[in-house]
């Protein structure tokens, strides 16, 4: 694991995201080539925060594994290349300030370094593991896959999703009704527009306090303060997830510079707000989903 001694884990993630904005790149933006990043030794999609620190790359495959993963596999990283950063939180047991003896646990962000399959010369196919074999027999995704079909069902089957109402010339939600208000589908000039919008209303409904009951969306929120920019990158994210996990690869989040200008200045004041609005994003998305977890 690296030392985090000299930055912490959020100013290192911030960093990152600072500086690819100043490059006019939006990170969460990007569509992921093969499918979500996912480790080559387990399989498991990476999640939340990870899902956009990998997605800043541009390798054809989806596989990530550690320096020490591929020397175990009898392979090696290729000389000169750079690494990526995925983050894990961790609980450290430390002594109660208030109850001398007793013992608390606080969860602490980490990171690690992982490299991309195209970095990495493994042995030939067919002396790894009969697990990775089917990771890499995989069939790779084509450009013509139609990702319509699969956002329609994506929407179709969440579980109390609000009335979605076709009307005027604006998209947004109206938490006080609890609808989302669309313009009709002929006033975009592409299909993926239109379900990337109409994504981001989604997770926006997931903060309702019925559902998520998101800190910060209830009440009045005013336009550029720090509550509207943390629920706009969650609705964002949440859009990009759904997106990557729908096959439609379009832009899912206005790209004006008026909120990139609006981003980075939040982002240098507050270094944990896009490690927060990703998990927030994460949680909204699984939601959407139906996916619930029990309570421990």
């Amino acid at each position: 694991m690296t030392s985090t001694t000299k930055k912490s884990v959020y100013q290192i993630i911030t960093d990152t995201i600072i500086d690819k904005l100043e490059q006019g790149v939006v990170p969460w933006v990007k569509p992921w080539l093969g499918g979500n990043p996912k480790n080559l030794i387990s399989g498991k999609e990476y999640r939340g925060i990870n899902l956009f620190l990998l997605a800043f790359n541009s390798f054809s495959s989806p596989y990530y594994l550690t320096f020490n993963q591929a020397k175990k596999l009898g392979g090696k990283v290729k000389k000169g290349s750079k690494s990526s950063i995925v983050t894990f939180w961790k609980e450290l047991e430390v002594k109660d300030k208030d109850f001398p003896g007793e013992l608390v646990k606080i969860p602490m962000l980490r990171y690690y370094r992982v490299f991309n399959l195209d970095q990495v010369e493994l042995p030939a196919l067919s002396k790894l593991p009969k697990r990775i074999q089917g990771y890499l027999g995989e069939d790779a995704p084509t450009n013509n896959v139609k990702p319509i079909p699969a956002a329609k069902e994506m929407i179709k089957s969440w579980l109390g999703c609000p009335e979605i109402s076709h009307e005027g010339n604006s998209a947004c939600y109206r938490p006080e009704l609890d609808i989302i208000a669309m313009p009709y589908v002929n006033a975009f000039s592409k299909s993926e527009e239109y379900y990337a919008t109409l994504f981001h209303e989604l997770v926006h409904a997931t903060g309702h306090k019925d559902r998520l009951n998101r800190d910060g969306f209830t009440g009045r929120v005013q336009f550029g303060s720090s509550s509207y920019s943390k629920e706009e990158l969650i609705a964002e994210m949440g859009a990009a997830f759904l997106c990557a996990q729908t096959g439609i690869s379009e832009q899912v989040i206005d790209n004006s510079a008026a909120y990139i200008s609006s981003w980075l200045g939040k982002l240098r004041n507050d270094p944990k707000m896009v490690v927060q609005a990703a998990g927030k994003a994460q949680k909204a998305v699984d939601h959407i989903r139906n996916i619930t977890y029990a309570k421990s």
